[in-house]
């Protein structure tokens, strides 16, 4: 389950479980479902406080109905409802073709599989998929490459933009180990989009080898800007719902599987074996 974020006075965060949160502040309602989000507007009114208390549970209940149609549904029933988007079991073969931009851990020349991910460097569930790229790069000796492609949800996350830029600023400065190395520290932290914050990803670039002044100057590169954008398109295009969103290709037969959220790493490994 995502852990509980702090929240300022005028918002609360109700947990439901490792699909499911809810936003209440003033301005909006936000459900975040592990397939979609849902952005209700809320009105502003001059409410007594029974009345405040009445209308923040009628805008809850609201919430929940949106994210489970049927409190009750028998779970027996398997069928999807009609006006649930589905999960793509395939994309297009252009979209898995590996791109002279694209960042690579591996030797995808040697690799018998390329793993695709969409992902968000401030998303917990990411953060948790993490470790489990790691290692089926390593469980794998080299069969497996993984290619990262940005997809910040930044109506969730405020700074996974900002990282985004800054990530791809270090793969131009610097190479695609160093980007991946700073994507290791990124994953790990939860900054916010403020001042204090954009000085850490300076010193996390810093780190990297990387020339701190080079660095701010590369967040004005408009191409770097247009590529995180292309990249966020696409995965809307393909059916992301959520990150992480990966598809695993075999690179000689062109079969994929699609691997829709921060799976286990026994079962990544099980998809990756369908297909090899």
């Amino acid at each position: 389950m995502e852990p509980q974020k702090e929240t300022n006075n005028d918002e609360t965060v109700l947990e439901k479980d490792v699909q499911d949160t809810i936003v209440i502040n003033e301005d909006e309602v936000v459900v975040t479902h592990s397939e979609h989000s849902e952005l209700i507007p809320a009105k502003k009114f001059v409410l007594t406080l029974p009345m405040a208390v009445l209308t923040g549970f009628a805008l809850l209940a609201l919430a929940i109905m949106l994210v489970v149609p049927g409190l009750k549904k028998d779970t027996s029933n398997t069928t999807p409802d009609a006006e649930a988007p589905e999960t793509p079991t395939s994309v297009d073969k252009n979209v898995v073709k590996l791109r002279a931009d694209d960042l690579v851990r591996g030797d995808a020349s040697k690799a018998e599989v390329l793993l695709f991910t969409y992902s968000d460097s401030d998303c917990p569930f990411c953060a948790r998929f993490h470790p489990t790229v790691a290692s089926v790069l390593a469980d794998y000796q080299g069969k497996v490459a993984w290619v990262y492609r940005q997809f910040p949800l930044d109506s969730l996350h405020p700074n996974a933009y900002t990282e985004a830029i800054a990530m791809e600023c270090v793969a131009k400065l610097g190479d695609n180990t160093k980007a991946f190395n700073y994507l290791d520290k990124l994953v790990t932290i939860t900054l916010t989009p403020d001042p204090k914050s954009n000085e850490t990803l300076v010193t996390l670039a810093k780190e990297q080898g990387i020339d701190g002044e080079a660095f701010k100057n590369c967040f004005a590169d408009t191409g770097i800007s247009k590529k995180v954008d292309a990249s966020i398109a696409e995965a809307g295009k393909i059916g992301a719902r959520g990150t992480p969103f990966s598809v695993a290709v075999n690179k000689k037969t062109g079969e994929q599987v699609v691997i829709p959220g921060a799976y286990p790493l026994d079962a990544v490994k099980e998809m990756i074996d369908s297909i090899l």
